[in-house]
């Protein structure tokens, strides 16, 4: 028994300073990996939430429009990339000027962009030629086909409110390659 309990003198108790940096040194190296891949993940919940916010807000519109049977108007609003604005028509033949119905606001540093941008092709709904809801009867107010297209910041990183003529409803896309193709339904 006495044996068991002698320890070799000059053993080894503990770790050496070296060894002990090694361990920080992997464990800053693996930790700076996960940070760069977590913001990522961030960026990519925050554009999808953009676009889905937006498919609800323009199935709120396209409501709207057959609840008061009356022609609205989508528009992205003057110098915010960030905002949409819903105009009702007054008795004037500018169907997007009047009464501001609604707005929606993503969340920096989300913003609305072209759809040649997003690679879309499709009828850009805040392009040039704004959409115009209608009321139908049996179906969608929303235009029969198009798009409102949101991008991350200044990244590669795009979501989408689409329309598209077979469908009578507004989806919530992810896009998730190159092109026109890369498209995923949220």
């Amino acid at each position: 028994m006495v044996f068991a309990k002698l320890v070799k003198r000059g053993a080894k108790s503990g770790y050496t300073l070296v060894e002990v940096l090694v361990v920080v040194i992997i464990m800053g190296v693996l930790s700076a990996m996960g940070v760069a891949g977590l913001q990522g993940a961030v960026a990519n919940a925050r554009v999808k939430d953009a676009a889905v916010n937006t498919a609800a807000f323009l199935e709120r519109v396209a409501t709207e429009s057959r609840k008061q049977s009356a022609e609205l108007c989508l528009v992205k609003a003057p110098g915010n990339s960030s905002k949409l604005l819903v105009y009702k028509s007054d008795e004037s033949s500018d169907y997007c000027h009047g009464t501001i119905m609604d707005s929606l606001v993503v969340e920096s540093p989300n913003r609305f962009v072209s759809l040649k941008d997003c690679g879309l092709v499709t009828s850009d709904w805040i392009g040039n030629n704004p959409a115009v809801f209608e009321p139908r009867r049996g179906l969608s107010a929303a235009p029969l086909e198009g798009a409102v297209c949101i991008q991350y910041g200044s990244e590669d990183r795009f979501g989408a409110a689409r329309k598209l003529k077979l469908v009578n409803g507004i989806k919530a896309q992810w896009k998730i390659g190159k092109g026109s193709s890369g498209w995923m339904d949220l």
